[in-house]
């Protein structure tokens, strides 16, 4: 299928997911947006420095901490051995009882829970153990959450005897906790929030600028834009409101050159018309038909020109029945002796759209199929979805695909494909109204031989941003 890609919103999305086929697939997944992107990279940045603050403030931490875990330890130790020999024999059960029940201290004889292997060790416990063995001596044993007892475990000599003393709430862990992690996904959350907020107001310039290079690229004339936000946008804004306001300049100049000149010559024509026509009998018939179908040529070739430069943006769109719109069109060249039918059997209702703008492009599809192509041709108006399509179809000799992008440029005739004559500009008026209604011109071979014109348009232009 041959189409018009450029400048056209569907033709600009199946060119951006090709492009999108091309890349790997880890950037496929990415975010398409500068925003997104923008979140991604910020919220990454966040996560990561949280973390890293996190981890730098507990190695920096972890010996004070260490430390004073230890010391806490060695003073439990040190006063219930001072408290045991210092009790009668007798009362060393009660006071056992005691600090079990008022401390959540308990003792254990060593060779009734003899040490086992000790699982890998935090740097929190690790540091215990080493802070532990200086103050009580080297052979001091400890452990962590033995036999299902869940504290520190550290030994010490009464006499003879060697006991466990457990500590339970000995701050002897360095695991997230509940409340910790609630607190960091609130942080978290709350700078990626405030994040979004600033990204936002940063892109919301680059959103402005490219819907208004949208509009642009569509036809249309977008509104002057605010030159705010950080100098390198405010500049790229302010550089495109000066080309705007050159190429407004350049299309207005243009079209006054282009009217100007059209008014002008139409003048001598019509006197020269006048003129042929009431020149003496002596003139054949023939000479006279000939002159005045050159100067019928050249009044359309004006006219041409004149619809060239014409602003389709200025006519506000309306609420049109397609098919009276084509039939009416239609029956002007049947009356004219054109061999023209048509189909609206499944055209819809109505549609918004601009009727003269869409009367001159219907007008300029069929005259190039008058001109270029073979009887019979047929106007189609049909409803496809939320869109409507309309079709010219002839029987000529069509248009190669690899020349459909040229044929849409100005002043371009294809004379070895489809004859001479004609300014060329009939396709180039018909591509730029189908763009400023957010349409897609397609020309493709028709089966059987001939072209087949088809344009596809929304049945609100209004929705299409046109």
């Amino acid at each position: 299928m041959s189409e018009s890609l450029a400048g056209h919103p569907a033709g600009r999305e199946q060119a951006a997911g090709k492009a999108l086929k091309q890349l790997p697939w880890w950037s496929r997944r990415l975010p398409d947006t500068t925003f997104g992107r923008s979140m991604l990279l910020i919220a990454a940045l966040i996560a990561f420095g949280h973390y890293a603050w996190v981890s730098v403030t507990e190695r920096i931490e972890m010996p004070v901490r260490a430390y004073w875990a230890a010391h806490e330890a060695v003073s439990i130790v040190n006063l219930t051995r001072a408290a045991l020999l210092a009790s009668h024999a007798n009362r060393r059960l009660m006071l056992l009882a005691e600090l079990s029940q008022s401390e959540s201290i308990q003792l254990y004889p060593l060779e009734m829970l003899p040490m086992e292997g000790q699982p890998h060790l935090t740097r929190l416990q690790q540091g215990i153990v080493e802070e532990l063995r200086k103050e009580l001596g080297p052979t001091t044993l400890v452990g962590f959450d033995r036999h299902n007892i869940n504290g520190l475990w550290v030994s010490f000599d009464l006499g003879p005897d060697r006991y466990w003393l457990v500590i339970p709430r000995a701050p002897t862990s360095d695991d997230r906790s509940l409340v910790w992690v609630g607190w960091s996904a609130l942080v978290l959350l709350l700078s990626i929030l405030g994040a979004a907020i600033i990204v936002r107001r940063l892109n919301q310039p680059l959103a402005d600028l490219a819907s208004a290079a949208q509009r642009l690229a569509a036809g249309g004339r977008p509104e002057r834009l605010k030159e705010q936000g950080p100098r390198e946008i405010a500049t790229v804004t302010h550089a495109f409101n000066s080309m705007t306001r050159n190429l407004e300049r350049a299309e207005n100049d243009r079209a006054m050159l282009l009217a100007g000149v059209s008014h002008d010559l139409r003048t001598p024509l019509t006197r020269l018309r006048l003129g042929v026509e009431i020149l003496p009998d002596n003139v054949d018939d023939l000479s006279r038909r000939g002159m005045i179908e050159d100067i019928d040529d050249i009044n359309a070739i004006i006219g041409q020109f004149l619809n060239f430069v014409r602003d389709e943006n200025s006519e506000q769109p309306t609420r049109v029945d397609p098919a009276g719109l084509v039939e009416s069109l239609a029956g002007r060249y049947v009356e004219k002796g054109h061999e023209l039918q048509t189909d609206t059997s499944a055209s819809p209702r109505n549609a918004v759209l601009r009727p003269l703008a869409i009367r001159r492009l219907l007008q300029n599809l069929i005259d190039n199929a008058i001109r270029y192509g073979k009887p019979p041709i047929v106007v189609v108006a049909r409803e496809d979805g939320d869109h409507l399509m309309l079709e010219v179809l002839d029987r000529g000799p069509g248009i190669p695909p690899d020349a459909v992008e040229r044929v849409l440029q100005p002043f371009t005739r294809l004379d070895m494909a489809r004859g001479g004559g004609g300014t060329g500009l009939g396709l180039a008026i018909v591509d730029r109204i189908v763009r400023q209604h957010g349409g897609l011109l397609e020309l493709d071979p028709r089966e059987g031989g001939g072209l087949a014109a088809r344009i596809r348009l929304p049945l609100d232009c209004r929705r299409a941003g046109s």
